[in-house]
C-alpha cells in the first residue's frame, strides 16, 4: 500500500504508523489460529469433509498469498505448516491432507525459481564458500560465531561477530550470538527451556476442557515450536537461510508483543479458560 507499506532490504513487510512499524504477518499467524480453532470447534464433524475444510484452507492460503507477496517465504511456510497442523488436529482425514500438501510441495520449487535471491540462497546453503562475500556471507559468519563459542562460549558481551560481521545479529541470527557468548552448553540450556515451554503447551492442549481450547492451545504451541525449530536449523546451516525470528528472544516489537500475548492466552487455557462462546461464528 503506497504511503503505508515500509520497504526494507527489498521487501515490504511492515506498516508504518507514525514512528512505529508493525509487521502484519506476525498478527496474522495468531489470528488464523484463532479463526481455525473457532471454526472447527463449532462443528467438528464437518472438518472430515472437503467442503468443511474449505474455510480453513481459504483463510490459511489467503494469508499465505498476502505474506508471500511481501515477499516473506519463511513466514509463509510457517503459516502453511500451522494450517496443516490445525486441520490434522481438528480431525481432517490424512488422504485429504495429502491432497492439500501435494500442490504445496510442487509450488515450493516454483516459488524458489521465481525469486532469484531464493535460488542464490539455496546455492549458498549448498556451498556457502562459493559466494563468501555474497549470499554465503551470512551463513559463514553464523558458523564462525558458533565455532568461536565452543563448549562454554567467550562470555557475556564478548561476542565479536555481532559487531558488524554477522548481519541481523539482533534478530534472525541472535542464536548464533548466544552460541558465541555462552557456547554449546548455553544453546542447549536455551533450547531445553524452549522444549519445556513447548511441552507445557502440549500438556495444556491435552488437558483442555473443550475442543476449542485444545485447538487454540495446540495451534499456538505448534506455531511457537515451528519457529524455534526453523530458526535453530537456519543458524546452524541445516536448512537454507531464511528470515524467521527466534520467539521471545529476537528483536522485533510485533513478534515479541504478539508472541507474549499468545503465551498469555495459553496460560489462560491452562487455568480452565478460553471456551468458545455460545453462538460464536453463527451465520
Amino acid at each position: 500500500m503506497p504511503g503505508l507499506g515500509v520497504e526494507n532490504y527489498g521487501a515490504t513487510r511492515w506498516l508504518g504508523l507514525g514512528p512505529v512499524t508493525v509487521q502484519p504477518s506476525e498478527i496474522a499467524k495468531y489470528g488464523f489460529i484463532l479463526f481455525a480453532a473457532a471454526h472447527i470447534a463449532q462443528n467438528p464433524a464437518r472438518i472430515r469433509t472437503f467442503p468443511g475444510m474449505l474455510p480453513v484452507l481459504g483463510a490459511g492460503c489467503g494469508v499465505c498469498l498476502l505474506v508471500i507477496l511481501e515477499p516473506n517465504m519463511s513466514v509463509t511456510v510457517c503459516i502453511g505448516a500451522v494450517m496443516l497442523a490445525m486441520l490434522f488436529l481438528g480431525g481432517a482425514k490424512i488422504s485429504r491432507l495429502a491432497a492439500v500438501l501435494a500442490p504445496a510441495a510442487l509450488a515450493l520449487p516454483l516459488l524458489i525459481v521465481l525469486e532469484p535471491y531464493r535460488l542464490q540462497r539455496l546455492h549458498a546453503f549448498l556451498d556457502p564458500w562459493s559466494a563468501p562475500q555474497g549470499e554465503g556471507y551470512q551463513l559463514i559468519q553464523s558458523l564462525y560465531a558458533l565455532g568461536n563459542g565452543g563448549w562454554l562460549g567467550v562470555g557475556l558481551f564478548n561476542s565479536v561477530q555481532k559487531y558488524r560481521y554477522l548481519p541481523f545479529a539482533e534478530s534472525d541470527f541472535i542464536l548464533a550470538v548466544i552460541g558465541e557468548e555462552f557456547g554449546f552448553v548455553g544453546i542447549l540450556l536455551l533450547l531445553s527451556a524452549f522444549g519445556a515451554l513447548i511441552w507445557l503447551g502440549v500438556r495444556t492442549a491435552a488437558r483442555s476442557r473443550d475442543l476449542f481450547g485444545f485447538l487454540l492451545a495446540a495451534g499456538i504451541t505448534a506455531c511457537f515450536a515451528i519457529q524455534v525449530a526453523v530458526n535453530a536449523l537456519v543458524v546452524s546451516g541445516a536448512i537454507p537461510p531464511t528470515g524467521l525470528p527466534l520467539p521471545l528472544v529476537s528483536a522485533g516489537n510485533t513478534s515479541l508483543v504478539f508472541t507474549m500475548a499468545a503465551m498469555g492466552v495459553l496460560w489462560n487455557i491452562s487455568r480452565g479458560g478460553a471456551s468458545l462462546p455460545r453462538g460464536a461464528l453463527r451465520r
